[in-house]
C-alpha cells in the first residue's frame, strides 16, 4: 500500500484511522474516494494542518463548534462550510483508536450489535466502529447541524422586512442582532 509523507483533507476524503508502523510510530490510514493509503502523520496533525491551510486551527475549530453546539465533548470540527468539510471522531480525538469521518460521505449506519456499528460510505467502503448506531447517528447529526449553521453564516444574507404602505424597510445584516430602518426607498 502506498505511503505518503504528508496529507491535507479534501472534499473526497472519507475517513482517517490511526495506524502504527513497525517501530511503533503513529501514522494514519486515509480513505479518499475509492482509494486507501497510509500517511506518515498522526491524524491530529493532518486535521490541524488542513485547518491551518484554511486559516484556522484545531483549538479555534473546537471553540467555534462549542459556541454552536454547547459545551459538549467529542465535538465535530468544521474545516470549510462551503465545501461541506465537517469532520467528527467516533472517540475523543485525544484518545487512541476511533475513526474520523467526513459526515457528508456517510451513506448508511448498520448496527452490528449494541456497541458496534458498520458505517457504509458513498464510495462503497464499510468501516466498523466501536460505537452504538444511535451514538454515531447523533454525532453525524451534530456535524450536519454545525455545517448548516456555518454555511448559512458564511452566505452573508441580509434579512429584510417591508411594512406595506409606509415605504419603510427593516434590514438585518449578517451577524447583526438588531434591525436597521432603511427608510423610504
Amino acid at each position: 500500500m502506498m505511503i505518503r509523507k504528508n496529507y491535507l483533507l479534501n472534499m473526497e476524503t472519507v475517513g482517517m484511522m490511526e495506524r502504527y508502523d513497525a517501530n511503533g510510530v503513529e501514522m494514519t490510514t486515509v480513505v479518499e474516494g475509492e482509494n486507501t493509503f497510509h500517511v506518515r502523520q498522526p491524524r491530529l496533525e493532518i486535521l490541524n494542518n488542513t485547518l491551518n491551510h484554511f486559516g484556522l486551527d484545531l483549538d479555534g475549530g473546537l471553540a467555534a463548534a462549542k459556541s454552536v453546539l454547547g459545551g459538549k465533548y467529542r465535538l465535530p470540527v468544521c474545516i470549510n462550510a462551503q465545501l461541506g468539510m465537517v469532520w467528527f471522531s467516533s472517540r475523543s480525538f485525544r484518545k487512541r483508536g476511533g475513526v474520523w469521518f467526513s459526515y457528508i460521505h456517510i451513506r448508511d449506519l448498520e448496527e452490528m450489535n449494541e456497541k458496534e456499528t458498520l458505517v457504509h460510505t458513498n464510495y462503497g467502503h464499510c468501516l466498523p466502529v466501536n460505537l452504538s448506531k444511535n451514538q454515531l447517528a447523533f454525532k453525524r447529526d451534530q456535524a450536519a447541524y454545525l455545517h448548516t449553521t456555518f454555511h448559512e453564516r458564511s452566505l452573508g444574507k441580509k434579512t429584510f422586512y417591508y411594512e406595506p404602505g409606509s415605504g419603510i424597510t427593516f434590514c438585518k445584516e449578517p451577524g447583526e442582532v438588531h434591525y436597521r430602518v432603511k427608510g423610504k426607498e
